[in-house]
């Protein structure tokens, strides 16, 4: 009679399966090991995309910062433009209408530049501002002098001051250039041009002065 240990075969067979189940697990952790690594370099591949896009985006917004610039600055020039009109009403008291005032130096206006203020100055406040005599020396000036001591009332303002910016040197000198052809300006000059920033724009700021001596009636014969 042959006797078979059958206890030894059924912890064989429990080794073998616990063996399987402990291959089973190592695969499935191996695989999520995997597919992580896998999610990981796909991540990684579309940062690797989106800082290309941002780098390209950031290099169009520098490439287009001076027609921002542009813009930025016809916008603050049509801003001002009711400032303008509203600070130069004093000139209807002069021989020019205020309206052809405005409209010859708005139209006189070169690109990549804009006004920030128009004021009537007279002689003295031209003085306090240290502004050079032989800029806009009157030959008229002794007979104004006399008529002053006759006459002692207000100066009259035969200045315009003109101010604004312009985003480059050239662009002052043009317009200073187009608003000496003006036929009822005696003298146009420019007193001031200096660089400032404005929002991190390097902008040239600059005072012009235009001399319009206020006509004398004619006297009837």
């Amino acid at each position: 009679m042959i006797q078979i240990n059958l206890h030894d075969y059924r912890d064989e067979l429990r080794k073998i399966e616990i063996q399987k189940r402990v291959v089973k697990c190592i695969a499935v952790v191996i695989m999520a090991i995997l597919l992580i690594v896998i999610l990981g370099l796909v991540e990684q591949a579309q940062l690797d995309s989106l800082g290309i896009e941002t780098r390209k985006l950031e290099s169009q917004v520098a490439s287009l910062k001076s027609q921002v610039d542009k813009v930025k600055a016809m916008q603050a020039k049509k801003k001002r433009l009711q400032d303008i009109i509203a600070g130069i009403e004093g000139l209807r008291e002069r021989q020019m209408p205020a309206s052809t005032i405005v409209s010859d130096l708005n139209l006189m206006i070169p690109d990549d530049l804009w006004l920030g203020s128009i004021v009537q100055r007279d002689f003295k406040e031209l003085k306090k501002k240290n502004v050079p005599n032989i800029m806009y020396g009157d030959p008229k000036k002794k007979k104004k002098k006399k008529r002053r001591r006759k006459n002692k009332g207000i100066a009259p303002k035969e200045f315009v001051e003109i101010s604004g910016y312009a985003l480059t040197e050239n662009g002052v000198a043009e317009y200073l250039k187009r608003l000496q052809k003006i036929p009822y300006y005696k003298t146009t000059f420019l007193f001031k041009s200096s660089l400032t920033y404005i929002g991190g724009q390097a902008v040239h700021k600059f005072i012009i002065y235009c001399y319009m001596p206020k006509m004398e009636k004619k006297k009837s014969a």
